[in-house]
């Protein structure tokens, strides 16, 4: 799926920024002691963060291997054209995160879409 090249890219983008959140979360934590509760937020936190970050990346990635043609519509089978790159929230398994992807556009059905495509449970990425 991914080229040595993109894993070697992607895990020193993760790694550097895992080590900021984990420096950032532990920043505080000299002053007063956390209870069980407040450990599990603050790791939560972390969890979403990292986890956010690799999915963005990934389809970042993905993405920019995409080249050629558009997509074809899901509505009518016509080539979408490229409207160049957006950011949008999309609704993930995990929570919604923020993407940097390629938006095509269908003239004919006015269906817009951003690979890779559909993703919870198949449904096209919620835009806000």
């Amino acid at each position: 799926m991914f080229s040595q090249g993109d894993k070697e890219r992607l895990r020193g983008q993760f790694m550097a920024k895992a080590e900021q959140i984990f420096e950032q979360a532990l920043a505080g934590g000299n002053e007063t002691e956390l209870n069980l509760s407040q450990i599990e937020e603050a790791v939560g936190e972390i969890k979403f963060e990292l986890t956010s970050l690799l999915v963005e990346s990934m389809v970042e990635v993905q993405a920019e291997r995409q080249r050629g043609p558009g997509p074809g519509c899901p509505g009518c089978g016509q080539e979408m054209h490229y409207k160049g790159v957006k950011r949008r929230g999309v609704v993930t398994t995990q929570g919604e995160i923020e993407l940097s992807r390629a938006y095509y556009y269908c003239e004919r059905c006015h269906r817009g879409l951003f690979p890779p495509g559909p993703t919870i449970g198949g449904e096209p990425a919620r835009l806000e």
